[in-house]
This record gives C-alpha cells, structure tokens and sequence, in this order.
C-alpha cells in the first residue's frame, strides 16, 4: 500500500477553487490547482467592474485579489496549462497523472471546473458570428473593461442597445430547462454600466421572466426600471436592415396585436450557464455522476469517495455565492481529514462560546445546527421548548444592552431577572426575523388567505375547501421567492385535487435547480398563468361566491380584459425590514442596506461575514433566504468557526497607540469600523491586533497624532516623494492590483497603501511640498472598501486639500479604481 500525502488536489482555478485553497492552504495543506488556463481566475478574472458612482456588489474585483493572495502562499501549487490524465485510487488516496506527465499523490480530490458559456450559434436565428454587433454578454465585458463600448458603436453618442435575456436557459428544446440563476442580474447591471459610460443610450430588455431576488436587487430595480424599456417575450430572430444596415428585432405591439419592427446598433446575448467541457472527463475519471444537464444540484447526482464538487462545477451561481461554495466544501474536506476545529477542541468538545440572536424559527435553527457541532451556544431572543441540543442554552428572556471586546473575546452585556450580567463569548450570529406583514389590497375577506394557511387547507380538509383558487403575486409590494415557490407546489397539488387554480404574477420566479421545470409542472397540470404590469390593471370585489377580478393582461391586447370568479384568494404576505434593525445593527456596530435589512451589501464582508471578525449573518433579517439557503448560511459560518482560530498570537499590524501623547478623546474608538480598538483601564483606547484590518483609517484621524504606524508614518510617505514625480497612493486590494497589470511611466511612482483611509491631508501637503507634480489617491469604489471609509475618506481629504487657496485640482485627484480596471487606471496616469 502507497503512502499517500495529505495533500489536495483541486480541478479548476476559479473562484471557488481559489476559495477552497485559500481555506485550506491556511492548515498547511499541500494543495495542487490544476487550471488549463495560464492563470487563475477562471471567467470572473475577465469580467468588467460594473460600479458607476459606487459599487453595485458584482464581486468580479474580488476575483483578481483572489488571485494575488493565492498565488502567494507557499504550499499551494499551481499547475498552469494542464488537466488531469487519470486518477487511481491507492490505499487512502489517490494517484494522479497530468498530461505534462508529472504524478501527484493525494488524500482528497474536489472539482471545481466551473462553467461554459451557452455557445449561442446552436440558436441559428440569433445569426451570432454572422451579424457583427451581435455579442454576448462575455463580450460586452471585454469591451467595458478594454473601456471600447465607444469605439465598438462607432462613438454614436444615442445607440439602441438591446439585451436578450434567457439564451440557453430555460430551454427545454435544447435540455437546459434550468435557470442560470445569474443573467437577469448582470443584464441589469451592464444596462445600468451601459447608461453611465453612454448616458444617451437607449436600452431595452427582452426578458422571459426578470428574476429579482436577492440583497438591495429590488432597490436596483426599481432605480434602472425607468430608465430602460421593458419588453415581456424574447424575440424568436434577430435580422439585419437592408437599408440601415442596424440590427432588427421583432416583437408585438400590444395595443393592436400588431408585429413591428425595433432596430438597434447593438444586440447583446445573455448566454447561461451550461457544465463545463471539462467536466465529462473529469467525472469519468473520478468516478462522479453528474444529472442529466450535467450538474451535481439534484437528488440524480452522485458523488464518489473522497471526492467532491464546488462552485458551478455543482450548481449555476454568482461569484460570491461560488466563494462560499468554495469555503464550504474545503471545510467538508478538513472535516473528514480530521483537521478543522482541533485547534478549538478539549476532550473532544469545542472550546468556543457562539451567542445567536434572533426572535423566532431562524435564530432557533442556526443556534441548533451550532450546538449540534458541539459549541456551546446561548440563544438570546427566541424560545427553546422542546429543543434537545445537548449544548443549547436559552437566554430567551434576557434583554440585550451592549456588546463589547473583539472576535474570540466579545462581552454581551445584557439583563435577566433583573440583574444585569455579562456573557463572554467567541462570535456572534444575527439571524433577527424581518417584519411579516399581510397585504392591503383594499377587500377584507375570511376567504383571503395566506399560503401557509392554503396548504392547511390543501392536507386537512381538501374536499371542503374552496374549489376555484387565484394565487396573487407580486400585487402589493415586491414578491418573494419563498412564496412563489409554495405558489407552484401549492397550485400543482390542488389541481390534482380537481380544483382551478389560477397564479396571477408580474413576474414568475425560478429560482433553485429545479425551479423552471416546476414552472413548467405546474403548466403541465393546468394551472393558469396570468400576467399584469401595475397593480391598477387589476380590480378586485366580493361577491356571494367569493371575488370577482377584472384584469388587463399583460400578454393580450390592451382592449381585452380577463374576469374571474373565484371563492378563494392566496396573497403571500410582504417581508420588511422593522424600525428596530437599526437599533439592532447598531448594538453589534454594524450598518443595514438600502432597505433597512441587516448587513451592509459590501461583497469584501458577504455573504454572512461583517466588518467586524466573529460577526455574521445569518436569515431573512439580512438576506433573501428560504429554508435551504439558511441551511448553507449555517455551513458557511460552521466553517469559519471552525477554520479561522480565535486566539491567534498577537500579530504586527504596523499601528500603535503612544500612550503618551494619546488625549482619550476616544476618535478612534468611535470611527473603527472593525471594532479593533478597546478602552480599557481609566479610558485608555487599545489595539487588539486579531480584529485590526490594519486599513490605518485611526492613524490618519488621530487629532493628537498619538496613533503611530513606522512604514506608514507621514515622512516615509514624503521620503519617497521625487521632484516632478506623479505619485500614486494605490490600495493594495483594488487599484494597486489593477496598475500591476500595465506598464506606468518612468515619472510615476506607485505606492501600496494598505487602505486610502491612509491618505490625509497632512500625507498629501507634505509630498506636495517635497517635489510631487501630481497626487493621484487610488482606491475601492464607494460601497467595496474593505473597511468601509476608505474611499469616502480619502476623497474627503482631496476636499480638503482643494479648499487651500491657490491648490489646483488637477494636482490632487481621488480616483476609484477596481482590481480589474487596469485601462481606467492607464487613462488616469495618462492624464497626469
């Protein structure tokens, strides 16, 4: 029997193969990437920021620091321009052959091969490679990133860009009955690009159904809606004017039925997602047996032994969701290798303290699953009768005041029975409970029902119950994905049943692997399918049977309306974020979103991590969940707290308090957004290196200049400053990484920052006055930075600089540059 190292071997180099090897890189793992590209990355390192004035949370930026961290750390190994030859199984592992010929020998095998694109030219009569401005979507991010949109279209200041959503998805002609689960958002996100880098283009989207779902997409929508034409149906050909020579599409005009012709400059495909060309090969040899689109997301799929799938090579899904399939499967390997979590176990129990704060069934679940890994957890908020997790303890009637301290040594403060106690804990999960409210659609009626009550009906007294039903979808307020899917089983089972079931909706999400072909089910049985555009196209009225409803639907002509009598009507209730959201993000020294839900969108800190270290997320309190996404929630922050130590030795963040000068005016404990600074005895602020992102936000703002950091001190920063030199003060996380991709002039100096935060006006007179031509401070997009103030601070201190008479604005310049914009940053240089 062979030996086997306990090393990895990874199949891909995408995001979540970066991911897991990140993860378990940091146990000293050997790990070997297979990538057949010359680079990691996969397809997101070729993705376009699609920030305009701040960040809209496509993580493609992240992609590229990915890449840098990983190619840094000393026992991973890259494999560049190869794939795997065969793989024997021998004694606990495997033996492996790349086609160069080199073997490897290890314990455990994940595939992350990622996707390939839909290739469109199998839908002859998009005419894709024929018709020259028809593209895809990974096109138009070549020429957003190459900054040619402009060239592209002739620098046509007004063109007609049309998106056409669905190409290869939800396609049952070609066996992709799936959605990809990404495109909807990324048309909505290069549409709204598109509107910042062309503000006279006119854009339209022809879509199947939109799929909004997910944090602050309903708040994006609706400030893109009115923006761009939205067309239901997607065109059956594109085809070319003789005369124009423009692209033409053909669609229907509503109000008389009619087919008319739209022309465009530009048609864009958004191709979906099918398994990657690699991955039939990679599960032959590894003995994998994906489902019949080629995924591992249903119950056909099967895996093998000691070998496991991560990323899109399992399932269609966006970059950050892939990061944290990635993290998720890493830990699953650490688990069974017998690794993670030693380091926080005595006896065999965990070591750690988690406190989980939530009012209901969410909070119940996760503080459950965390107390079945074996840590002790206290429940604050919701009642535990009846729960038998052996290391659960209810905190249901303590009231929570304050928390303090840092990530493996937080104090919660807090009152029960009147006495005010301190618990000292490790980590702290949020999964508080939104606001559920029933709908207001101006009729009150017994027979109004939610869908949880519709499915009592459906399995208690089905015979009784109504037998003419209408399922209301997004009528008043915005849908849910939870309760459409409820909508479909619900409307499938009571049709066979007998029953007339009719699902009135706007929009009809798919979400989940097998979402469309539920759709389609649903369909197959007789379920009808209405749809409206604006609440005021439908009136509803009681009547002695029940509801009458007077409908404009959307697909027929505008001079036809739809009536239906009904003795039932299914209205999903609306999820809010309650007032209180903001008291509670507070207490943990958090932001909410646009929407008032907890966590910031920041994608640096998702999707159920924090600015702080040792805070998450978990729930519908701060995404959009259903049971099974809470489930991954759950395994994502497991495997944190079980792959991240929470007692570290102290480690040289480059910053410290002078005791001596420091006035206790307390600036910098208020303005941290990681909550890395502590008061300690009589007031004394402390660093607590663990939780410090040495982002230097402190030094910069420090009033008594008592925050001292040596290779970032003011004079180092104007000891490097030569006469006539443009300086600039890049983060090292955006757009350090993006200058490191061209060639800057020889009169250019690039300096890596840790944080823009870093760049006060002091640092900015002082190169100034040392010889600078030119300061140009480079950093993340507003909403991207790390430690969440960067941008908005070094921007604050351009401002500054720029009020000082006779200062010319063309000397000082802030600038938001993401990893992967390496053209905007040249064109910034260029001008200097």
């Amino acid at each position: 029997m062979n030996e086997t190292s306990p090393g990895v071997l990874i199949i891909g180099g995408g995001v979540a193969g970066m991911a897991a090897a990140q993860v378990l890189s940091d146990f000293d793992i050997p790990v070997h990437v297979v990538e057949k590209q010359d680079r990691l990355g996969g397809h997101s390192v070729k993705w376009a920021c699609m920030a305009t004035e701040s960040c809209v949370n496509c993580g493609a930026c992240l992609s590229i620091e990915m890449v840098d961290n990983v190619m840094g750390r000393q026992n991973v190994t890259p494999h560049f321009g190869a794939s795997v030859l065969s793989v024997h199984r021998s004694g606990s592992g495997f033996d492996v052959t790349l086609e160069d010929g080199k073997t490897l020998s290890v314990q455990k095998i994940i595939a992350a091969t990622g996707f390939s694109p839909f290739d469109p030219g199998k839908i002859a009569s998009y005419h894709i490679g024929t018709l020259k401005n028809v593209i895809t979507t990974a096109r138009l991010n070549t020429l957003l990133q190459k900054e040619g949109v402009g060239e592209f279209l002739a620098d046509n200041p007004a063109p007609d860009i049309a998106f056409v959503q669905c190409v290869g998805s939800r396609n049952r002609k070609i066996g992709n009955d799936y959605c990809s689960q990404v495109c909807c958002k990324v048309a909505m996100r290069h549409a709204n690009k598109l509107l910042h880098v062309v503000p006279e283009a006119h854009i339209t989207i022809f879509y199947m159904d939109l799929q909004i779902i997910g944090k602050e997409t309903r708040s994006f929508y609706e400030g893109l809606a009115p923006n761009v034409d939205l067309v239901q149906g997607v065109p059956a050909e594109i085809l070319e004017s003789p005369e124009s020579r423009k692209l033409r599409i053909v669609t229907e005009d509503r109000n008389d039925m009619t087919r008319i012709a739209r022309q465009f400059d530009m048609v864009v495909l958004s191709v979906g997602m099918e398994p990657s060309a690699d991955m039939e090969d990679t599960a032959d040899i590894t003995g994998l047996s994906p489902n019949d689109w080629g995924f591992f997301n249903t119950g056909e799929a099967a895996l093998a032994q000691d070998v496991y799938v991560a990323g899109c090579a399992r399932t269609p899904g966006d970059i950050l969701s892939s990061m944290q399939d990635g993290r998720i499967v890493a830990g699953r390997v650490l688990e069974d290798m017998g690794i993670a979590g030693a380091f926080q176990e005595t006896g065999g129990k965990k070591d750690l303290r988690i406190a989980v704060f939530g009012e209901g069934g969410q909070a119940l679940a996760t503080a459950t699953a965390v107390a079945k890994r074996g840590y002790d957890t206290f429940l604050f908020g919701a009642d535990v009768s009846g729960n038998a997790a052996e290391n659960l303890h209810a905190m249901a009637d303590a009231k929570i005041l304050q928390v303090s301290g840092t990530a493996g040594n937080f104090r919660i403060y807090h009152e029960q029975n009147g006495k005010k106690k301190i618990l000292p804990c490790s980590a702290i999960i949020a999964a508080h409970e939104p606001h559920v409210k029933s709908k207001n659609i101006g009729v009150s009626s017994e027979k109004i029902i939610d869908p949880a009550r519709f499915s009592e009906l459906l399995s208690d007294a089905a015979e009784n119950g109504p037998a003419d039903i209408v399922i209301l979808l997004d009528y008043s307020g915005p849908e849910y994905k939870k309760w459409v899917r409820a909508a479909l089983e619900d409307a499938i089972k009571a049709k066979s049943m007998g029953k007339n079931v009719s699902i009135i909706a706007r929009k009809m999400l798919v979400h989940k692997a097998d979402g469309q072909r539920l759709f389609d089910a649903a369909r197959k049985e007789g379920v009808s399918f209405l749809r409206f555009e604006a609440p005021e196209d439908i009136a509803i009225e009681k009547t002695e049977k029940g509801f009458a409803l007077a409908m404009k639907e959307a697909t027929l002509p505008s001079s036809l309306d739809v009536r239906l009598d009904f003795d039932c009507l299914v209205l999903p209730p609306t999820i809010a974020a309650p007032a209180d959201f903001q008291k509670k993000a507070a207490v943990l020294r958090q932001k909410t979103d646009a929407e008032g839900f907890l966590q910031s969108p920041n994608v640096r800190h998702r999707l159920t991590s924090s600015t702080r270290k040792g805070i998450f997320f978990a729930g519908t309190g701060h995404d959009e969940t259903d049971a099974d996404d809470l489930d991954v929630e759950i395994d994502d922050i497991l495997t944190f707290l079980a792959t991240r130590p929470f007692d570290l030795p102290e480690v040289d963040t480059g910053v410290v308090i002078n005791e001596k000068m420091c006035a206790k005016c307390l600036t910098c404990y208020r303005i941290c957004p990681h909550g890395a600074i502590v008061l300690g005895e009589k007031m004394k602020p402390r660093i607590v290196p663990d939780a410090c992102f040495s982002c230097h936000l402190c030094v910069a703002n420090c009033p008594a200049h008592a925050i001292e950091s040596e290779a970032f001190a003011n004079d180092a920063f104007s000891d490097m400053t030569e006469k006539d030199q443009t300086i600039i003060f890049a983060c090292e996380r955006s757009a350090y990484l993006a200058a490191a991709e061209t060639a800057l002039p020889d009169n250019v100096r690039l300096v890596k920052i840790p944080c823009t935060s870093r760049i006060n006006i002091d640092v900015i007179l002082k190169s100034l006055l040392k010889g600078a031509s030119k300061i140009i401070i480079a950093g993340c997009h507003e909403g991207n930075c790390r430690s969440v103030e960067g941008s908005r601070e070094a921007a604050r201190g351009v401002r500054q600089t720029l009020r000082i008479p006779g200062m010319d604005d063309s000397r000082v310049v802030f600038a938001p540059v993401a990893a992967n914009e390496p053209e905007k940053i040249k064109r910034i240089v260029s001008k200097a």
